[in-house]
């Protein structure tokens, strides 16, 4: 009887620790889903800006410290490859959000299952001490 509680307890710890893992996996991905979020979000508006543009108007790109002019269409093009990008990404981590909600539904329910496996067989052993 013993050993059964102390193996549970320690079932139970051990699915409890992978869970904690598990939130805070989650929490780098929903942290990581904003930041594409905000980088999207920045990338919109300066497709926007770029649409707004004249064809013949001069573009800079910001290269580390040096400004490098680049065609309209050149810039249209890139912001255009960034946003599909930032698109995939998302959508890779939307997946892992996605499954790590299922892998912490899993635990959770598992540890559940541990616990009213536990308190039945405390149930049980008071039952026969008030035999």
């Amino acid at each position: 009887m013993a050993e059964q509680v102390q193996m549970l307890q320690s079932k139970i710890e051990e699915e409890s620790k992978v869970l904690q893992t598990l939130q805070r996996e989650m929490q780098k991905y929903i942290e990581g889903r904003q930041k594409l979020i905000e980088q999207s979000h920045e990338n919109e508006i300066v497709k926007k800006e770029l649409d707004l543009l004249e064809p013949e108007a001069k573009v800079y790109k910001l290269i580390a410290s040096v400004l490098v002019s680049q065609t309209l269409q050149e810039s249209k093009e890139n912001v255009s490859k960034r946003l599909d990008f930032i698109g995939k990404e998302f959508k890779k981590v939307e997946d892992l959000i996605k499954e790590n909600t299922n892998k912490q539904i899993a635990k959770k329910t598992s540890i559940q299952k541990m616990q009213e496996q536990l308190y039945q067989i405390v149930q049980a052993y008071q039952q026969s001490l008030n035999k």
